[in-house]
């Protein structure tokens, strides 16, 4: 079984609906399966106590102490048998999502940031997407002021990028080179700890494209997913109720920001939100083969979201 995401319309997220799709999901088979190779069980009980059990079961597939970046996740090797059926059963858990939307128009497309390649892959993709007739009034692609790893400055370099210095300057340079937009922007907005271009009317249809900088709430860290997820929304664009977001990532990452994307945006201002990932061709162009301890600490991700979107549904939902 292949779980659908969580459903999240416009007019704010039906909670029933979300307990029911976390509660299928973390009594599954596959996660008890999963959890059992590594020493764990998948009790009975409440969802949000299951939850809790198996969130903190969860830090045996911690691979990155707390704090590594994605590309430094420590790699384990498995035996083969082992190995192909962990991967499977990550697979059926859904995390990966789908790569293609399932409208045609949508208000907002925000641009998930990270590394170089990822940047780069994510804004190909959203401009395939808009190429293949997708409309959108707005797309803003988000990143953060981490500073950029050598690695992926010579990357840069390789590809024919002028020198990267940011994760957000590396989604500046995605989006600039596959949105063909001016070098420069039409409006440039900052503040202490964050920065923000703008391009107005940059092709028939779109009233502007975005790139933010966000701030981090993290002292001495750099913003996550969720920092510039709320950085959108409270310096780019505050949604609307009645508007669609759609935002474009890549496997395996798609369950677990999806999630967060409902909590922190759903929730709060009660649009609609959807998520795809980059499609086959696009990950064999731009992203690298994963190592299965960087899919096992995904599926932690993926846990741990659900466990705080859950606990962020209206307290007079029904307990399961």
């Amino acid at each position: 079984m292949n779980f659908a995401l969580p459903p999240s319309e416009p007019g704010g997220p039906d909670a029933d609906a979300i307990a029911a799709s976390i509660g299928e999901w973390v009594r599954s088979p596959a996660l008890a399966e999963l959890a059992g190779y590594f020493g764990g069980t998948v009790p009975g009980g409440t969802v949000a106590a299951v939850l809790d059990h198996v969130a903190e079961f969860s830090a045996a597939w911690d691979f990155r102490a707390g704090v590594r970046e994605r590309f430094d996740t420590e790699r384990v090797h498995y035996a083969p048998a082992l190995d192909a059926r962990l991967r499977e059963l990550i697979h059926d858990l859904g995390i990966d999502g789908s790569a293609v939307p399932s409208l045609a128009a949508y208000d907002h497309v925000l641009v998930l940031g990270g590394g170089i390649r990822v940047a780069l892959g994510r804004s190909d993709y959203t401009a395939r997407l808009l190429d293949r007739g997708v409309a959108a009034r707005t797309v803003t692609g988000l990143g953060s002021l981490r500073w950029r790893d050598d690695r992926e400055h010579r990357e840069a370099l390789r590809l024919g990028l002028d020198p990267v210095e940011t994760e957000a300057d590396m989604m500046l340079a995605g989006l600039r080179r596959f949105l063909d937009l001016p070098a420069e922007p039409t409006e440039v907005r900052a503040g202490e700890d964050w920065w923000q271009r703008t391009w107005a009317a940059p092709r028939p249809g779109l009233e502007a494209v975005h790139v933010l900088a966000a701030a981090s709430s993290r002292p001495g860290r750099r913003a996550n997913t969720a920092d510039t997820l709320t950085g959108w929304a409270q310096v780019v664009q505050a949604p609307a109720p009645t508007d669609r977001v759609l935002l474009v990532t890549n496997a395996p990452y798609v369950l677990h920001q999806h999630c967060d994307a409902i909590r922190l945006l759903g929730h709060r201002y009660g649009c609609g939100i959807e998520t795809v990932s980059m499609d086959e061709a696009s990950l064999l162009e731009w992203g690298r083969p994963l190592s299965t301890t960087e899919l096992l600490q995904e599926v932690r991700s993926s846990l741990l979201a659900m466990r705080n979107l859950y606990l962020s549904l209206p307290a007079a939902a029904p307990p399961r």
